[in-house]
């Protein structure tokens, strides 16, 4: 693959952190590097000057016999402080609660673990609680975060805050809703041209699962443009899951997410660099960085407009077909064995497998 980063040694699953640190950028996913099944979870490790192309580190964090984590490292978020690479990750006991652990690196590439893990346990009682994918960012003089979570079968996320990245209080619930299923995935909160973004993963298909509000952050609340329907997709794929972010060296919000299919036996890989941003319609939208432009088409041999249908065809067989009122303006990254569509100057993307 030309544009996409992909796991050989073993079972690729979502990406886990995204961030600048050292002038390089430093990107961590779950994989299970003993099989290509998904199995006890490792958080893998790669680096890159330019966000396109990765060398593969060894492995950031493993579970440790008698396997304190349990079921593996999961998913979690990395963030820079002090000359320190700090990670943050959903660590599963044996008896399946979940939990959030911590490590920390001088050099990006050795962790070690902190004594004193798990750092927080989850806040309600209940074998059916859930407590998962804490994402980490600065706010003020401080730290926060943003934990997915649910309870009770309602959809949670969570709010926390430090300021050593190593004691945290809890400062209430940004979310509470049902509508979202019984818990709410991959979470994060970021500031593009001093507007705040929420992005979320939805247990249910909203009609995505991947979903972005704007709105205002205070340090202790979230006030969404709309109250009533806060959230949209921007990628409208069923194959475009848990999503991160960083800004990178030119103060652009970054987003890489985890393409995965279920139809084509287990296919996955990670989405192309995007940009998160504002256009002049006052829209959220994602495009390729400026440095993949010129390898987006507008024409390509995948992907056609008959009889009021968008269509992706591979080798005669229809992978997706959407109705829409007039040929939409697109762009194609086309790469080994997938397609990224961005249609209408990015307010809808469309990314998936093909073979």
């Amino acid at each position: 693959m030309k544009y996409h980063f992909a796991y050989r040694k073993g079972w690729l699953g979502n990406p886990c952190g995204l961030v600048l640190f050292k002038n390089r950028y430093h990107l961590f996913f779950q994989c299970n590097p003993l099989s290509h099944r998904f199995g006890r979870i490792h958080w893998g490790h790669a680096v890159s000057d330019n966000l396109i192309t990765w060398e593969e580190l060894p492995v950031a964090l493993a579970p440790e016999k008698p396997y304190e984590d349990g079921s593996g490292c999961m998913s979690g978020s990395a963030v820079e402080a002090d000359g320190k690479l700090w990670l943050f990750y959903n660590s599963v006991s044996s008896s399946s609660r979940e939990t959030i652990s911590a490590a920390w690196s001088e050099d990006g590439i050795n962790f070690t673990k902190l004594d004193s893990n798990p750092i927080l346990k989850p806040p309600f009682e209940g074998t059916n609680s859930k407590f998962r994918d804490p994402f980490v960012f600065r706010y003020g003089g401080s730290f926060r975060m943003v934990v997915g979570a649910g309870s009770a079968n309602i959809a949670k996320v969570l709010l926390y805050e430090s300021s050593d990245l190593k004691s945290w209080e809890y400062r209430g619930e940004l979310i509470s809703d049902s509508r979202y299923g019984s818990v709410i995935e991959s979470p994060e909160l970021f500031e593009i041209d001093g507007r705040w973004v929420f992005m979320i993963q939805s247990e249910k298909h909203l009609p995505t699962k991947v979903l972005f509000a704007g709105g205002e952050f205070d340090g202790e609340r979230f006030i969404f443009d709309d109250e009533f329907d806060p959230f949209l997709p921007v990628d409208t794929s069923d194959e475009f899951l848990s999503p991160v972010t960083c800004q990178d060296r030119d103060g652009r919000r970054v987003l890489i997410a985890w393409l995965y299919s279920t139809k084509l036996s287990g296919s996955s890989a990670f989405t192309a660099p995007r940009e998160v941003f504002y256009d002049l319609a006052d829209r959220l939208v994602m495009h390729t960085i400026k440095e993949l432009r010129d390898c987006c088409i507008k024409e390509s041999r995948f992907v056609s407009y008959d009889d009021g249908r968008l269509n992706v065809r591979f080798e005669g067989k229809t992978l997706m077909s959407k109705a829409y009122a007039s040929e939409p303006e697109m762009t194609v990254l086309e790469d080994v064995g997938m397609v990224e569509l961005f249609i209408d100057g990015g307010a809808e993307n469309i990314s998936m497998f093909i073979c």
